[in-house]
């Protein structure tokens, strides 16, 4: 039998374990951290429950999600959702053009107009990116309101520079549905988030821990150092003095971390395929607060520039069991560029940007006595960016690693911006390839 290593213990980590075919593979699953989770790992302190960036249970793939949600058994919390766009000193509800009639009067009309007299469909009938691609389908006004500088501040890059890829995950809404939300009518938007859930209790890592009942346990605390390639073809794993051997790899670690660690030689434009593949970093800033969240908002989105904040979001919303009794929390994010100025800012000071823009826009108490709880974190990797050249050069890495007996798998690994759901897609795809048979999902 043939030994796999698992490098990583995140979700996609865990679900590769779980696919794998016991009868021709033995592995062993390697995790830097004492807990399993990754990316979609949580944090407890103080009687709080914070991920790193909300994380919620939806899919427009049934099987999946019921795949999900019955891997957690009892512990499921149903949620619908009540997400916001803050615009103009207002919230909209989202998503925003199915909410147009909130906007102030002369937007309503420029967005509405724009999207049913769009000269932008004929002119890119045949978008290149997903500036051309949004104007076609939404229009200037949208456009301009929203969808530009929301995109451009969580990306980080101009819409023109952004891959017409991403497009997959917009919806286009029905004609009808723009319209009658302009004139008041209540209407609804990417449908297969209106419900949703969650873990009721111990965060979204409940959903990893789920599964890492079902396979062998996991050898944590083993930060991977180095990644050598034998003469029989072999791979050794290093971790200080540990050393681990197997047949072949999965790894879910980032492509960067990889390349970096690997010690054999990874053809050069492999590797400049990878340094061209761009991630971004990621603050995530939790507070939690004495008192009833009356709103019971799920998210809040901020196209405006000049707040650093791209979108809030509410952890005891998803499951009250999230924050003590008689207090809930929020969270907000910040995404930016590895080498900008605001990912070289002091936690003090993003602290103070976002508890005054928050304060000023009545979405946390304007007293500190009533905010209990304040932490930031930063996460070096968290949103894959889809630019013009994204598909050219993951494509590249996704072909010439697996031809080494490397399977990249995961977000920063296979290189793709996506959900849990998401992660069960690829994993059984991937680890179907290796077991040469459709994964059942059981």
């Amino acid at each position: 039998m043939k030994n796999i290593g698992i490098l990583g213990g995140g979700a996609s980590g865990v679900l590769a374990a779980l696919f794998l075919d016991k009868k021709q593979f033995t592995y062993e699953v390697l995790e830097a951290k004492a807990n399993l989770g990754g990316h979609a790992s949580s944090i407890f302190d103080r009687g709080y429950v914070f991920d790193y960036g909300p994380h919620i249970m939806f899919s427009k793939d049934k099987e999946i999600l019921d795949f999900m949600i019955r891997s957690l058994g009892e512990n499921v919390h149903r949620c619908t959702r009540h997400n916001k766009v803050y615009f103009k000193d207002r919230l909209v509800k989202y998503p925003f053009e199915n909410d147009l009639n909130s906007l102030p009067l002369q937007d309503n009309y420029e967005c509405l107009m724009g999207y049913i007299y769009n000269p932008y469909r004929e002119e890119y009938a045949n978008p290149a990116n997903l500036r051309e691609w949004l104007l076609k389908v939404f229009g200037k006004g949208i456009c301009e309101r929203y969808l530009f500088p929301y995109n451009e501040k969580v990306w980080n890059l101009p819409v023109d520079q952004l891959s017409m890829f991403w497009a997959d995950r917009i919806p286009n809404p029905p004609k009808e549905d723009i319209i009658k939300s302009a004139l008041g009518f209540e209407t609804e938007g990417y449908l297969h988030q209106l419900y949703y859930h969650y873990p009721r209790n111990g965060g979204y890592q409940a959903i990893t821990e789920a599964w890492a009942q079902r396979i062998n346990k996991p050898t944590t605390e083993f930060p991977i150092k180095q990644v050598n390639r034998l003469s029989d073809g072999k791979y050794e794993i290093v971790s200080g003095n540990r050393k681990k051997t197997f047949d072949q790899l999965i790894s879910t670690l980032s492509i960067h971390d990889f390349i970096e660690i690997a010690t054999f030689e990874i053809p050069s434009h492999v590797r400049k395929a990878a340094k061209n593949l761009i991630v971004n970093p990621m603050y995530v800033i939790n507070f939690g607060i004495k008192g009833v969240d009356k709103n019971q908002y799920t998210a809040i989105y901020f196209p405006d520039p000049e707040f650093y904040v791209n979108r809030l979001s509410f952890p005891a919303t998803f499951s009250p069991e999230n924050a003590p009794q008689g207090h809930y929390s929020v969270q907000a994010e910040i995404t930016c560029r590895p080498d900008s100025k605001t990912w070289n800012m002091s936690e003090k000071d993003i602290l103070a940007h976002v508890k005054q823009g928050l304060k000023v826009r009545g979405l946390l108490p304007t007293s500190d006595t009533e905010i209990v709880y304040e932490e930031v974190v930063r996460s070096k990797y968290s949103y894959v960016v889809y630019d013009v050249h994204f598909q050219k050069n993951a494509d590249i890495i996704r072909s010439w690693f697996p031809s080494v007996g490397i399977h990249l798998l995961g977000r920063f690994s296979y290189f793709e911006y996506i959900n849990i759901d998401g992660a069960v897609h690829r994993a059984r795809e991937i680890v179907g390839g290796i077991n040469g048979a459709k994964v059942e999902l059981t």
